[in-house]
């Protein structure tokens, strides 16, 4: 083997190892502070915050975050934009900004309480919400320039807002209380979620499906605008800090994200939440996707995870010549730790999606590696189980006419 052939062959294998080690790729933040959220407008602009007054932003997807400033050098708990330029965050002690040019400028508007403000979220460049602790929910119909204090009927911390439109609207809060209005506001309504701990995040696709994740694993989900919930089953019992369903996607696939780097996804309106690899062990406070592979995860120690996968992991094609038949490999290194490389052939090309899943010993799902279409040819996935406890793995390939198991350990 000549030099040039031997560097490109290492060239390729720590492209391969970077680009397709798992289906969640770490960005760099340059800060060790708390992310509590953040914000895309598409696929390059987006904005992340967090402790001690931290702001970044990008403009190319998160290959460059740099650093945006204010005067405030408390937390912003919440960023939201209704278009690339106007957008809001909210933190600390009733402090709020605004920003007009892509938060290369934010100034002061004034909340009217210093009460903490959680969550913000705003229909349009005009009307707005921001919740947070006591003398809130409070509306503005102009932009920030006023808000007006609203009543609701439970007490408890405001987690989290958001609005269907001007009129349909939604918080969380302590204690698994929810509230619902169809009137902009102007009366909230109490209903029981079936759960007593906090309700950290919730999401409407619609005026009648909705989710909530909260601590302990529980995710519930309505059918009847918030009437009565639902339980669903996570598979974790790590605290789910926030629900997002991209709204450009599918109105059945959504995500959760929580602690010690948990990620969950369904593609089936909850009735199955899947295990991603996020290869972090990280709290993760909050995500964000502006189309249905495209998405951000933030967290603590200035954690930005991206995806363009979904979340899944990318499968790679190594070969195009077509298999004799289907076969899956044992996996390589076995045992592993952390990372180890699951291979199979597909003689055909697929109609429909092949299916590549891991289980525990019990039968649990853990994760989903692959759901897609296949041409004829030799593929691999890189399987991430960091976040994993050393023991007996198995792993499934299937098929609509194809079906096979096989045993992998993690040795840690």
């Amino acid at each position: 083997m000549n030099k040039q052939t031997f560097f490109f062959l290492i060239s390729f294998l720590f492209i391969s190892t970077e680009q397709f080690s798992q289906g969640w790729i770490p960005q760099t933040s340059n800060t060790n502070e708390i992310f509590y959220s953040v914000f895309f407008t598409n696929e390059n602009t987006g904005w992340a915050v967090g402790n001690n007054g931290v702001i970044r932003a990008t403009t190319n997807g998160g290959t460059n975050w740099f650093n945006q400033t204010t005067t405030f050098p408390g937390p912003w708990f919440e960023v939201h934009f209704v278009n690339p330029s106007t957008g809001w965050i909210c933190g600390g002690n009733g402090v709020m900004k605004k920003t007009t040019n892509s938060g290369n400028n934010w100034f002061d508007i004034p909340s009217g309480t210093s009460s903490t403000l959680y969550c913000t979220f705003f229909i349009n460049d005009q009307t707005g919400w921001i919740v947070g602790g006591p003398q809130t929910p409070r509306k503005t119909t102009d932009g920030g320039t006023t808000f007006t204090q609203q009543t609701i009927p439970i007490g408890g911390s405001l987690w989290t807002v958001k609005f269907l439109d001007s009129q349909i609207g939604f918080a969380t809060l302590d204690a698994g209380g929810f509230i619902k209005t169809v009137n902009g506001g102007a009366n909230w309504t109490p209903y029981s979620t079936g759960t007593g701990g906090t309700i950290w995040s919730g999401f409407f696709t619609d005026a009648q499906t909705g989710y909530l994740s909260a601590d302990g694993g529980v995710i519930r989900k309505t059918t009847n605008g918030g009437v009565s919930w639902s339980a669903q089953t996570s598979g974790t019992s790590q605290l789910l800090h926030w629900v997002f369903f991209p709204l450009t996607g599918s109105g059945n696939l959504g995500f959760i994200c929580g602690w010690s780097g948990t990620i969950l996804a369904t593609s089936n309106g909850g009735v199955n939440w899947n295990s991603q690899s996020s290869g972090t062990s990280q709290n993760l406070r909050s995500l964000h996707f502006p189309n249905s592979q495209t998405g951000w995860a933030v967290g603590d120690n200035g954690t930005i995870l991206k995806t363009t996968t979904g979340g899944l992991l990318p499968v790679v094609q190594i070969s195009s010549e077509i298999p004799w038949g289907f076969r899956l490999f044992q996996n390589y290194p076995n045992p592993f730790n952390p990372v180890t490389t699951i291979s199979f052939n597909i003689p055909v090309s697929q109609a429909k999606s092949i299916s590549l899943k891991v289980y525990d010993p019990a039968g649990k799902l853990i994760s989903v590696l692959l759901e897609e279409r296949l041409s004829a040819g030799k593929y691999e996935v890189n399987f991430d189980a960091r976040n994993l406890s050393s023991g007996i793995y198995f792993y499934s390939l299937t098929t609509d006419n194809f079906a096979e198991t096989k045993k992998m350990m993690l040795l840690k």
